[in-house]
Parts: structure tokens; sequence; C-alpha cells
């Protein structure tokens, strides 16, 4: 099974669209932020939550409630403006401005016992919007992304945060 959570109005095919507002790809309307997500524990293979996750007040929670209905291996897509973005600060609903490096805190192993799962990152990457601005910043991230964050990420701003990670439910 493959869930689409925060879909809209894009409906996938093969995946079952989950939004807490009734829109033309949702099969099921659920706020998950108020209430468990209608799917039986350890049964869903890939989760895809496209520009939602800044949404969410309570992260920790939300990587429990995902992490409750996966299947050991499940993927979770998850696609974010980067903090940099003015897309990430134009919106008054989001709750967070996301870096490269955010899901990293849920990739160890010593905070394992907060999500109840091992996640591990199987993909991250950083989007540029095009020109020379786009170019000058994609070049200073790929010499170091931290030096990028910490020093260069307004001037050369970032357009959204992709990362795939992958559940582990037994923790060693």
């Amino acid at each position: 099974m493959k869930v689409n959570i925060g879909c809209g109005n894009k409906k996938i095919d093969g995946f079952i669209g989950v939004d807490k507002f009734l829109c033309d790809g949702a099969d099921i309307i659920c706020n998950i932020e108020k209430e468990e997500l209608p799917f039986q524990d350890d049964t869903v293979e890939y989760i895809l939550l496209d520009n939602v996750i800044e949404h969410i007040t309570d992260i920790p929670k939300l990587f429990i409630e995902l992490t409750r209905i996966a299947k050991d291996g499940c993927l979770i897509k998850i696609i974010t403006p980067h903090y940099s973005s003015h897309t990430s600060w134009n919106d008054p609903t989001h709750f967070h401005h996301l870096s490269y490096f955010s899901f990293d805190y849920f990739a160890r192993k010593e905070v394992s016992h907060y999500i109840r799962s091992v996640i591990e990152i199987k993909e991250k990457k950083l989007s540029f919007s095009g020109g020379a601005f786009g170019l000058i910043g994609r070049f200073f991230f790929k010499i170091s992304p931290v030096f990028y964050e910490k020093k260069l990420s307004f001037l050369f701003r970032a357009s959204t945060v992709t990362v795939v990670l992958k559940i582990k439910k037994a923790i060693d």
C-alpha cells in the first residue's frame, strides 16, 4: 500500500490520498494532528509527504504515527521548502522552516526510542532555482553543505529539500 499524506488536489495513481480537507486528491479525510491515520499497524510500504511536513506542529509525533503504519523497510519521501526559500516564509500556515540537515536528527540511533523506530536516510537532495545565484549556491553547497547552510544560504537561496527515509522497525 502507498499513501500520499496531505495530497491536496494531486491524485497520484497507485496511492491512497489522505488530506484533512475535502479535495480532489483525497480518498480519506483525516487530520493527522488530531487523529490516528486509518491504517492498520505495519501495512504501508511507501509514504509521500509533498509540501506537508512544514504544516505539522509536532513532527516527532507525526513520525511516531508514520512508523506505526509503516512496514519494516517502508520508504518515506518528504519534500519541503528549504528554510532559505521565500516559499518557506510566504505561507503563514508553515510552522517549521527546515534545512538539509533537519532529518538527520531522526536517523541518530540514540533518539530511536523517541520515535519508536530506526530511520535510515536513503537519499537527500537540496534543489536550487535557476540562474546565476542558483548556480553559485549549488557550487558552494557541493563544496560544503555545512558551510553553505551556516554562511551562504540566505545569499544563494535553495528552493526545496527532498529526503527519502527507510524505516527499520526493530531497535537493536
